[in-house]
């Protein structure tokens, strides 16, 4: 009797927990009626009872999310592909603004969803196409006047007026350069921060360094002043080469359960001393500057490596350069060449498909099938150091032979995140973040995500389920196929060594409890449906 009444003590706690992660009813579905990809990915996400016009069979796969139509906004329909600043301004971001507001969702909602079909990439104000030539874009960013960025990194930033003053010249507005994220590296659910003064226009100052343009906040502004991670929207994408594409991705994300066992992990690096590093050296992964924070790859390899959950034997980390060390899948022939890797992957973390000493030649970066070489696990992640890699949706393709995150998605990947611009090697997306929330964590991908993104109003795009999380086999203690308080209670009566030290003790405890945090959550969502 006791027990179970530390069980359900348990349980509350947990539930207090959960509450301030990322719900549907947080979650705003964007799409346009007039462009059938995009009505046909909302209807089979917010389902056909929100969605109409589409199959009218859709149950929807997370049926208590908002949806909006800009058909109904009364604007011009935003082709895929690019869109200039302006049209961005009056044909996406104003009209979600006003539906927002109009709706009295203003302070509820922290999560945008875009659909197939949507643009992906703004052009820059004065220069529209810089963002595709990597030397003018860097002369543009250290002169302060680089306003591309991504429609989802700019949507982010929806209650700021970022390019509002824009005429062209250097740091006329806020767009001009980035922003730094405050959620960078959090360790804690969004909800954790209050959205009260989201709407409050701040006041940024022109800040930077000998690597370009940025802006800040004074850290002694009043508080409605500050921008934390409450006044942020998180802005994720369904997208990918085909409707039916996006419709599978979605699916491997739902009641994800990482195979502990067999799940395997790549980061392959090029030249690196295999350390990692605290202060920034020559590697990709460690650049200088104000948005780099650690030694990404073998922080992210070390993470996992000290929770000890994930079997050692699957981690396929290499520092070295050559081609001989260019780790690669058994799925396309690269003539014997490379190291190669037979085992179903959840996360492909690299320096780029482009870089030199492929093998076989140019045969990665030429045909673009690094990522269709691997095996996958349901909720594998991509990502890596490549400019383009989120270029090509829409009408739009690679760039300098890049692999590309859609290219993931029909391979059997379920999330990633990618730039659409030119970022530069220090503003990278980093993979530890994802690691230590997501595979090791409870967040869902989409805060998951932003977690591990350095900068706003920039060049990234988030693809894959926003709401997914994860959990791992070996929390499924009562071997039902899914992670509850069932789960602790098993451990409880039998304890086991879930972190592979030898013993079973209060951290194996502490790990399943952890994991039960997100499937709670996720039960009592369900019961409100």
């Amino acid at each position: 009797m006791f027990q179970k009444w530390m069980m359900a003590g348990a349980l509350v706690l947990i539930s207090m927990q959960a509450a301030a992660q990322l719900r549907p009813d947080q979650v705003l579905v964007v799409y346009d009626s007039r462009r059938a990809s995009e009505r046909d990915v909302a209807e089979f996400y917010a389902g056909s009872a929100k969605v109409p016009g589409g199959s009218g069979t859709e149950p929807g796969v997370h049926p208590q999310v908002h949806v909006f139509n800009l058909q109904t906004a009364g604007v011009a329909a935003a082709g895929p592909g690019n869109i200039s600043h302006d049209d961005f301004i009056t044909l996406i971001r104003d009209p979600i603004r006003a539906h927002l507001e109009s709706a009295g969702l203003a302070k509820q909602i922290r999560c945008i969803v875009l659909t197939k079909g949507m643009p992906h990439r703004i052009q820059d104000w004065d220069n529209p196409a810089v963002g595709d030539q990597p030397t003018n874009m860097f002369q543009e960013f250290l002169m302060g006047d680089a306003t591309c960025a991504s429609v989802d990194n700019e949507l982010v930033m929806l209650w700021q007026d970022l390019g509002d003053t824009e005429a062209g010249a250097r740091g006329d507005s806020f767009s001009d350069g980035l922003i730094l994220n405050p959620y960078r590296h959090a360790s804690v659910p969004i909800g954790s921060f209050t959205n009260i003064h989201n709407q409050v226009k701040k006041p940024w100052e022109r800040s930077g360094s000998s690597l370009g343009q940025y802006w800040a906040i004074d850290p002694a502004a009043a508080p409605e002043d500050q921008f934390t991670p409450g006044d942020m929207i998180l802005v994720v994408r369904l997208d990918g080469h085909t409707v039916d594409d996006v419709k599978a991705m979605v699916n491997r994300a739902q009641g994800l359960i990482y195979d502990v066992n067999s799940a395997a992990f790549v980061f392959d690096e090029k030249d690196s001393n295999g350390i990692a590093d605290t202060g920034a050296n020559a590697e990709l992964d460690n650049q200088t500057g104000p948005t780099r924070v650690e030694d990404d790859f073998e922080s992210a390899r070390d993470a996992i490596l000290s929770d000890g959950r994930f079997d050692p034997a699957h981690m396929h980390y290499d520092a070295l350069a050559g081609t001989d060390n260019w780790i690669v899948g058994p799925n396309v022939d690269y003539g014997g060449e490379g190291l190669l890797v037979t085992d179903e992957l959840i996360v492909l973390s690299h320096y780029g498909s482009n870089h030199s000493q492929a093998p076989n030649g140019a045969g990665i970066s030429a045909n673009d099938t690094y990522a269709e070489s691997f095996n996958y696990q349901p909720g594998a992640i991509f990502n890596t150091i490549e400019s383009y890699n989120a270029r090509a949706f829409g009408p739009l393709g690679t760039r300098f032979n890049q692999e590309q995150i859609a290219d993931f998605i029909a391979a059997g990947g379920t999330f990633g995140i990618g730039h659409c611009w030119e970022p530069f090697a220090y503003t990278v997306t980093d993979t530890a973040p994802l690691i230590r929330n997501f595979v090791l964590g409870t967040m869902t991908w989409a805060e998951a995500a932003y977690t591990a993104i350095p900068a706003l109003s920039w060049h990234y795009i988030v693809v894959g389920d926003p709401l997914a999380r994860a959990s791992r086999s070996c929390d499924d203690i009562d071997g039902n196929g899914r992670i509850d308080i069932n789960d602790l209670y098993a451990w409880e009566q039998n304890p086991i060594d879930i972190n592979r030290d030898g013993v079973a003790d209060a951290t194996d405890r502490r790990l399943v409890e952890t994991s039960v945090r997100a499937s709670v959550f996720e039960d009592l969502g369900s019961r409100e449906r």
